[in-house]
């Protein structure tokens, strides 16, 4: 009976650190519900995850569907009343290059994914992962969000505001036992970096694998965060 195990929410968990975290959440008989836009990327998700004897839900899900969000935060309360581990991956780059360059439409859309979506993921979840005895709300970030990178304008606006978004909800909840983190991957072998690095290679990258188990180790870490940013090579 899934009802009976802990349960995590993985956002972007068609490809990358959200797939492989999502996958080894699972090894740790939790049940996981994986979102993507990329249905494709969910079923392989999905397979890895069974055939390992793993349970998980699959949910379809844009991040600028903000009705789609809440609409899960529903179904999520329907079936388990609460949320244990609550993990935002989903991104999007957007187009690097000049900022004066930029289309404005693009701007707002990538900061829609990377930042106001997480927004909703909180006002939508805040009381489920309340409902849990030791509730984990851990946001994927970036250095660039407080290193600024010529050409990498959206993105990095939208990471930094994503910070100041859990950073702020994380004050709002000093009192009490749920764990809110910010968590800096670094340079990592992702399908993201592919588009923005083409021809880097992977040698000097991190791997997804590892990134992940850095997030699992912080999730069974008996530690509290409160906005704390959390470089994975320090974990």
């Amino acid at each position: 009976m899934t009802e009976n195990k802990l349960n995590a929410l993985i956002t972007g968990a068609g490809s990358g650190i959200g797939a492989e975290t999502a996958q080894q959440l699972a090894q740790k008989n939790i049940h996981t519900i994986i979102t993507d836009k990329n249905l494709s990327g969910l079923k392989k998700t999905e397979d890895a995850i069974l055939s390992n004897n793993g349970t998980c839900t699959v949910a379809q899900l844009d991040m600028k569907d903000f009705l789609g969000i809440d609409r899960l935060g529903m179904e999520i309360f329907k079936r388990w009343k609460k949320l244990d581990i609550m993990i935002s991956n989903a991104a999007t780059l957007g187009t690097l290059g000049p900022i004066h360059h930029q289309i404005n439409e693009e701007f707002i859309e990538v900061l829609n994914i990377n930042a106001i979506s997480n927004h909703r993921l909180i006002r939508s979840f805040d009381a489920l992962l309340k409902n849990s005895k030791k509730p984990k709300a851990l946001f994927l970030s970036s250095s660039l969000a407080s290193k600024p990178k010529p050409f990498w304008g959206a993105y990095s606006v939208s990471k930094a505001a994503l910070e100041h978004i859990v950073k702020i909800w994380a004050l709002e909840n000093n009192h009490n036992n749920l764990s809110i983190s910010i968590i800096d991957p670094g340079k990592t072998d992702t399908p993201m970096r592919k588009k923005a690095m083409p021809g880097e290679g992977s040698k000097n990258l991190n791997k997804p694998v590892d990134v992940a188990k850095s997030i699992i180790n912080e999730i069974f870490s008996d530690k509290i965060y409160k906005g704390e940013i959390i470089k994975v090579n320090n974990i």
